[in-house]
């Protein structure tokens, strides 16, 4: 069937996040700020994602309307479920019921390897010349990171079979993490991730919108027929008290 939106929301905040530590897939859960964030976002998105035709998506210049409902995944990691189950909660208690939250493995952040844990500052004194391949690239096969164009096509193969299975109209709503929306977004859109970094990450429980492109094939687009609508959207840090 195939839906109309794609939406990746990205993890409410944990400890590491404060502590500028590399997560990756260290399975740390959320703070208390982090489910006040996932709370606030998915208040926005119950009320954007709203009934046939009565709103237009997560943002108002991508001209495509939203009427069948949600159908949410999300990562295996504990912050992304936990953010996953608080949207659905709140969207629940809005009487706007999600299908899901569905798990896929694919969905996990980037593995960083011997990285994960540690601050900038503690790398640069366990493993200076590592760091400074990664500074250079954003690569480090040497310290077991994971490349960034396997990060991509597990990420755009994954979102492509749950779009896939959407009722007509739904929206997809994908809670994972950082990295990982990054690159999938940007294998989504027909860029390779080992070669395109110019698509920055997510902050927390900021979200991105894909909305498909008529005729993709026939224009002759390298694009797997999506569009970015917006980037890196979300509620306003003095909106939760910073």
């Amino acid at each position: 069937m195939g839906g109309r939106r794609i939406v990746f929301v990205r993890h409410g905040q944990t400890d590491f996040n404060v502590e500028r530590r590399f997560q990756g897939r260290a399975d740390q859960p959320l703070n208390e700020r982090g489910s006040a964030q996932a709370r606030a976002a998915a208040g926005v998105l119950a009320t954007r994602l709203s009934g046939p035709g009565e709103q237009v998506g997560v943002n108002a210049d991508s001209g495509a309307r939203t009427g069948g409902g949600a159908r949410l995944i999300c990562s295996p990691l504990l912050r992304a479920r936990m953010t996953a189950r608080i949207l659905a909660d709140v969207f629940e208690a809005a009487g706007k019921p999600l299908d899901g939250p569905f798990v896929d493995e694919r969905l996990t952040e980037r593995d960083f390897g011997r990285m994960e844990g540690h601050t900038f500052a503690e790398l640069a004194e366990l493993y200076p010349a590592q760091v400074e391949q990664w500074r250079a690239c954003g690569e480090c096969p040497e310290a077991g990171v994971e490349p960034s164009g396997a990060v991509g096509r597990r990420m755009r193969d994954a979102v492509l079979e749950a779009e896939d299975r959407c009722r007509d109209g739904q929206t997809l709503l994908v809670v994972s993490h950082g990295s990982a929306i990054a690159r999938g977004i940007t294998s989504l859109l027909g860029l390779d991730p080992d070669a395109f970094d110019g698509l920055r990450g997510v902050d927390n429980c900021h979200w991105s919108e894909l909305v498909p492109i008529a005729h993709a094939k026939r224009r002759g687009t390298v694009s797997l027929g999506w569009r970015l609508a917006a980037h890196n959207v979300g509620v306003r840090e003095d909106v939760l008290g910073a």
